[in-house]
């Protein structure tokens, strides 16, 4: 029996992973990749990485390929069953077919090895002979089974994404309404779906909010800058293919550029780009985190 679906999102609390821009950016291109391929087996190497029966997939024609916060979501053609994948920390797919090889996912040498890999964990074979590869080195990663219609029901009770309607300059100051510092607030996925940490530190650096300051303080103008920021920086993180920094490529193999667009992020000891004085880092929740004092009250 499968855990919730809100289950899924809980656990990214507790790991380094690509953030919503690097999984969006895998999602699209792998919609390019799969859709219309049909699965002929699928080959699960390591039990741990697979939940379900594998068989169940075998004669299914790929429909889309979508994304719920950081799960990729894998419909089929008139299928009751579809896929969700978790990439966790390392997790890597590669796609191949003949002399073509697309990757996405945590850069390691498997990218240009013989695949299958000692890290390869699931392969997806298709009928026209090309293949999909799930590599994760440490093992987080994972893909799953789940009932289409179960699963889509599920996932409208879910929190929003930031990129979802649902997400509203009234929703962030509702969720704002709490004592604890508001960077801590926005990364909290119990609450908001998909936002980490590069994008809260930009988001709160445009909006000019410190993100020490306790969230329950912002008033309502303030929360709506602060939503239009996080929009703006998502929407130019996905613009960019995300950031490489974050340890993820793109599934053409070439890493995103958004850490050319850094506003804060790691730029410790720089010039602010908007006062002129000197970024500041300090430590919240265990986590790095950029501002500039002179303009972020």
């Amino acid at each position: 029996m499968f855990p919730p679906f809100g289950y899924y999102l809980l656990q990214e609390r507790f790991c380094n992973m690509p953030e919503l821009p690097e999984v969006e950016t895998i999602r699209g291109q792998l919609d390019e990749a799969l859709a219309g391929r049909e699965v002929t087996e699928v080959e699960v190497l390591r039990s741990k990485s697979f939940s379900g029966d594998p068989r169940v997939l075998e004669g299914k024609r790929v429909k889309e390929i979508k994304r719920k916060a950081k799960v990729i979501e894998v419909y089929f053609e008139g299928a009751k069953e579809m896929v969700i994948v978790h990439l966790k920390m390392t997790g890597q797919l590669i796609f191949v077919d003949g002399e073509k090889r697309i990757v996405g996912g945590h850069p390691t040498a498997d990218r240009i090895r013989e695949l299958p890999s000692k890290h390869t964990r699931v392969v997806w074979n298709f009928k026209d002979r090309s293949k999909l590869f799930f590599n994760d080195m440490r093992v987080f990663g994972w893909m799953r089974v789940v009932d289409t219609d179960k699963y889509q029901k599920d996932a409208k009770n879910m929190i929003p994404d930031v990129t979802d309607s649902h997400f509203t300059p009234v929703y962030l100051f509702d969720l704002l309404k709490r004592s604890k510092a508001v960077k801590l607030v926005l990364l909290d996925q119990d609450k908001l779906g998909g936002l980490g940490n590069i994008y809260v530190n930009d988001a709160l650096f445009l909006a000019g909010i410190s993100p020490d300051r306790k969230a329950d303080s912002i008033n309502k103008t303030e929360a709506i800058k602060l939503h239009s920021a996080i929009v703006q920086v998502i929407k130019l993180g996905i613009k960019y293919g995300g950031a490489s920094a974050s340890n993820y490529v793109q599934v053409s193999g070439l890493g995103g550029t958004y850490q050319d667009h850094f506003l804060v992020y790691k730029k410790e000891g720089q010039k602010c780009s908007r006062c002129g004085g000197i970024i500041k880092k300090i430590k919240l929740g265990g986590r790095g985190t950029f501002y500039c004092p002179g303009c972020q009250k």
